[in-house]
């Protein structure tokens, strides 16, 4: 007597079995399907089947049938399982297997087959969405399809596949079992309609991971239709979907999260699922935010033992070691800036981490007009106690090199406190454009008119880049007269030693506004959501490509300009540091002193 093979093959929630013999051909194979499961067309599904050590093998010419019952007859297997997958996409009919004509003809219904009317719950339960493009929820109805499979994530793996092939098949489930060991689920229609759909996981011991034990794919209740909107999408299933993406855009915001759904899943999630989705997938890639204040401990000590020259400092509350402040500069920022342009731009941007705060910075300018991160530092608030912190700091990095420094920044109170008691009589210089944006807004465009608005500004302007003090004097009665009293009490607040060219005791270098930290707040913006370590080591990082840039930059510049001078400068240990940090002006008057020593 022949022996058969039973094939359980399975398209969606249903599972049909029959007879593979020595005689049976694929063409047999794909006239059963066609003829049992209603909507499936030739041309438009692959078949796949799996056994002992191999999930997915192809199935799908006769080589392959043979070599499937081959293997199931050398390891003495009755059964075995067949999945169906839909070709996303394909709507005529382009499979590579030659059928016969008179099935073609049936499938697209030109021959005289017998059609029966359906039931509407059958009609409900083989339901599929017309969609104009596949959907990478397309795969999710294969998560789930024999018993044996295996989740080498664990509980967590499996339970995020059932959620994901049960939101793409069109129906609910509620857990019966759920915990580290078992899962055990059963249709949200047991108790009402008593559905039999039923599937019981447990962990492997040996393995560690997630292996289906028993499963009734079947449905016995109503019909099943994939909706927009399921309550199978839940936060941990958002996470798991855009825990690539948040490590790559950490700034991703909700709306956006929502967008991307809509338009490549076709699934509508609330604000709330994409918010908490979006929290659980920073945490899975950035870790716990109160965890990563405790690493900073470390994160201190192994910046002073890795990077020579830097200054690090960690202050914490003393008793209770709570975390105040934290300051970071580089060594070889630090050593760089002595060949930069005696400027610094002082400003601060908050945070938007769990935690809040503040990241303090300071950049300055380099020969190339570009900008240096110097300093930065993370506190708490803009108080005049964490600023004269800061400045301390700063202060000890600028002192030693002996030369006077020329600051920048708005007209913070805390600021300006901690400015005058640790750089007493150094030049400080108010940021232009923030005066200006203060007196704008004391002249409204709807209570004075535009023309007076733009007339106090040119006037103001005027002021702050007189050369002389008889300039700047008929500038100001001019002002004065304008803009009355509301400029009267404007300038009483403000010492023209700080903003006026003709009263400046310092070199501005031809700068009036704080832009250049502006641009630092928006270099770093893209890591003021994250925990206060991946700031620091994204900032470091970030650092580090752009002075390898400039490095590029400058060693190409230098070969045009003098050849042979690259072959004497990598001699030097000094001369290398400054090409590799510095902007290519800074870098060839560096060089010129070098030489000439």
């Amino acid at each position: 007597m022949e022996v058969c093979v039973i094939a359980k093959c399975t398209y969606k929630s249903e599972t049909i079995m029959f007879s593979v013999s020595s005689e049976s051909s694929m063409v047999d194979i794909l006239k059963t399907l066609c003829l049992r499961f209603r909507g499936l067309q030739l041309g438009c599904f692959t078949l796949r089947y799996s056994v002992p050590s191999y999930p997915s093998c192809f199935l799908e010419t006769d080589s392959d049938l043979d070599l499937m019952r081959t293997f199931l007859l050398i390891s003495n297997e009755k059964t075995v399982d067949i999945l169906v997958k839909d070709l996303c996409g394909i709507s005529e009919y382009s499979g590579d297997f030659c059928v016969n004509k008179e099935l073609i003809a049936c499938e697209k219904g030109e021959s005289s087959c017998s059609s029966t009317v359906e039931d509407r719950n059958e009609f409900l339960g083989r339901s599929k969405r017309a969609s104009a493009k596949p959907l990478l929820s397309n795969e999710w109805e294969t998560y789930i399809h024999h018993v044996g499979q295996k989740f080498d994530g664990g509980a967590e793996e499996f339970r995020l596949k059932l959620c994901k092939y049960a939101l793409e098949v069109g129906f609910n489930f509620l857990y019966a079992g759920n915990d580290k060991k078992r899962v055990v689920a059963v249709c949200s229609n047991k108790k009402l309609e008593g559905c039999s759909w039923r599937v019981y996981a447990s962990r492997c011991e040996a393995t560690g991971s997630f292996v289906i034990r028993t499963l009734n794919n079947v449905h016995t209740c109503a019909g099943r239709i994939r909706e927009s909107k399921s309550k199978m999408m839940r936060s941990r299933v958002v996470s798991s979907l855009i825990v690539d993406r948040i490590r790559a855009k950490p700034e991703l915001k909700p709306v956006e999260i929502i967008h991307e759904f809509k338009d490549y899943y076709g699934i509508d999630i609330s604000y709330y699922h994409a918010w908490f989705g979006k929290e659980l997938a920073k945490l899975d890639v950035h870790g716990d935010e109160s965890k990563s204040f405790n690493e900073l401990v470390w994160y201190t000590d192994a910046v002073k033992e890795t990077n020579t020259g830097s200054l690090c400092t960690l202050d914490c509350e003393a008793g209770i070691n709570r975390f105040r402040r934290f300051f970071v500069s580089f060594g070889g920022c630090i050593a760089g800036f002595q060949y930069c342009i005696p400027l610094l731009f002082i400003d601060a941007t908050f945070l938007k981490s769990k935690y809040k705060g503040q990241l303090l910075c300071a950049s300055g300018k380099n020969g190339n007009q570009g900008f240096y991160p110097l300093a930065f530092g993370v506190v708490d608030s803009e108080t005049e106690e964490n600023w004269t912190w800061f400045l301390q700091h700063l202060a000890s990095i600028l002192l030693p090199m002996g030369r006077v420094v020329t600051f920048f920044s708005d007209r913070n109170q805390g600021l300006l406190n901690a400015m005058g008691f640790v750089f007493p009589g150094w030049p400080h210089s108010y940021c232009y454009y923030h005066l200006k944006q203060n007196l704008i807004s004391k002249y409204p465009k709807s209570g004075y008119g535009k023309l007076l608005q733009d007339r106090v500004i040119n006037l103001f302007s005027r002021c702050a880049y007189a050369v002389t003090e008889e300039e700047f004097k008929v500038a100001m009665e001019e002002l004065v007269i304008v803009g009355s009293s509301k400029v009267k009490a404007f300038i009483s607040d403000l010492s023209r030693d700080h903003y006026a060219n003709a009263f400046f005791k310092g070199m501005r270098y031809g700068e009036m506004a704080n832009s250049l930290a502006e641009s630092f707040n928006n270099w770093v913006g893209v890591f003021r959501d994250l925990p206060v370590l991946p700031l620091i080591e994204g900032i470091r990082q970030k650092l580090m490509v752009l002075n390898s840039q400039r490095r590029f930059e400058a060693e190409k510049w230098t070969t045009v300009l003098c050849p042979e001078m690259e072959t004497r400068l990598c001699e030097n240990a000094e001369a290398g540091l400054v090409l590799a940090v510095f902007g290519k002006l800074t870098v060839f008057r560096a060089h010129m002193r070098w030489l000439q020593s």
